[in-house]
Parts: C-alpha cells; sequence; structure tokens
C-alpha cells in the first residue's frame, strides 16, 4: 500500500502531457461583440406614485403612447443584450408630466446605469425595469455567423461596429450607411443629440450640462 501511494505522484505527472494536449483541442465559446444588441418590442416601466407610495408596473408598446394618471410614456425604442453578454436592457423614453411646471423627460433610460436608469419629479419616479414582447429590429446575426465572421478593421487597426445610416454619432454629425446595406444595433449609451419624432410635440425639457444628449431631472 505504501509503495502504491509513493507512485501515485510519478503517475500523475505521467499524464500531464496527455491532459495538456487534450485541451488543446477545446475552443473558447463563441460569444456576441460587447456592443450587440436586440430589440424587443415592450419596454416595462415602473412608476412610483410619491402622494400615496403606489408603485405601478406598465406595459408601454413601442411606437405608442400609454397614459398613467398625469404621466404619459411613450417608448420609441426598447433594446436587450443578447445572451452570452452580461443582462442590461435600455429603452428611449418621452415622459411628460400634464400638471403645470412640471418638466419631462426625453432620452436614453438603461437598468444597468444608474446615472440614466431612474427619472424622478416632485409626484414620480419613472424607472425602466426592463423589455418584452416579440424581438424586432435590430436582431443580432446567428452567433455561429457571428463567430465566423472577422471583425472589420478601421482606419486605427481596431474593430468598430456599423451603426444604422443616419444616427448621430458621438460627436453628433450622422454615421454612414454601410455600403452592403447592413445595419448593425445603436448602442444605447450614444444618446442622439436629436430626439426620434414622437407622436406629439414635448414640451421643451433643461439642457444638459455639458451640451450632449437629454439626460433626467434630479430632484431631492
Amino acid at each position: 500500500m505504501k509503495r502504491a501511494a509513493r507512485c501515485l505522484p510519478a503517475l500523475l505527472l505521467a499524464c500531464l502531457p496527455a491532459c495538456a494536449h487534450a485541451t488543446e483541442w477545446l475552443a473558447a465559446p463563441a460569444i456576441y461583440p460587447p456592443d450587440t444588441w436586440q430589440g424587443r418590442s415592450v419596454a416595462q416601466i415602473r412608476v412610483l406614485d410619491k402622494l400615496d407610495a403606489h408603485v405601478q408596473m406598465l406595459s408601454v408598446p413601442v411606437g405608442q403612447d400609454v397614459t398613467y394618471k398625469s404621466l404619459t410614456l411613450h417608448a420609441t425604442s426598447c433594446l436587450q443584450r443578447p445572451p452570452t453578454l452580461p443582462a442590461d436592457a435600455a429603452s428611449w423614453l418621452d415622459v411628460r408630466d400634464a400638471h403645470a411646471g412640471m418638466a419631462g423627460f426625453q432620452g436614453w433610460m438603461a437598468v444597468a446605469e444608474p446615472a440614466t436608469g431612474i427619472f424622478q419629479n416632485p409626484l414620480y419616479d419613472v424607472q425602466l425595469t426592463g423589455c418584452s414582447g416579440d424581438n424586432v429590429a435590430p436582431v443580432p446575426l446567428p452567433l455561429a455567423v457571428v463567430a465566423a465572421q472577422p471583425p472589420a478593421p478601421t482606419g486605427n487597426g481596431t474593430a468598430t461596429p456599423d451603426v444604422p445610416p443616419g444616427t448621430p454619432a458621438p460627436g453628433g454629425s450622422a454615421a454612414p450607411a454601410a455600403a452592403d446595406g447592413a445595419s448593425q444595433p445603436l448602442s444605447p449609451m450614444q444618446a442622439p443629440l436629436v430626439a426620434p419624432p414622437a407622436s406629439s410635440p414635448p414640451p421643451a425639457t433643461p439642457a444638459a450640462p455639458d451640451g450632449g444628449g437629454a439626460a433626467p431631472l434630479m430632484l431631492h
């Protein structure tokens, strides 16, 4: 028994080269690029009424208005991360309060970004909780196709995804359309400087301090 115990380390060392050779055949799992988004047809919104502490969950179909008390909510788009990426959701929302003097909100809300994930005014807290419904554009390519495609190099040697034609770039200018007509999802963190068309003209919102896209009004 003692002799067998002394031989065990030698046997393990002898097996290590074979195990190392076996691991060489394991390919890395395919994952989507970090800027990939999947469009969904419904935005899930949580509204807190500060007067009676009532919490209401609202399903806002993309492209439609939903009214709750004095609030009117309109979702222009709702995006979520596809599988293989950390869970997140973002939606371009237009929130209007019918009370006189109440500032509205127009811009991106992101679940994983506390700075853009909630809108507050003296009466309500409005927060995006996720996306649901059917899959709509932008629709990522199948994961097997994404894994087989090499990244497209840019002038500085790095890979940068395309954005939909006419989408304002971070600097404010519209990105050119892809030559083959293919479009990639818009990153919700790149909020356009010009808001998407709404069903009715929204009230004026305070300008962001840095002159960028609209930001929620934080009142305490």
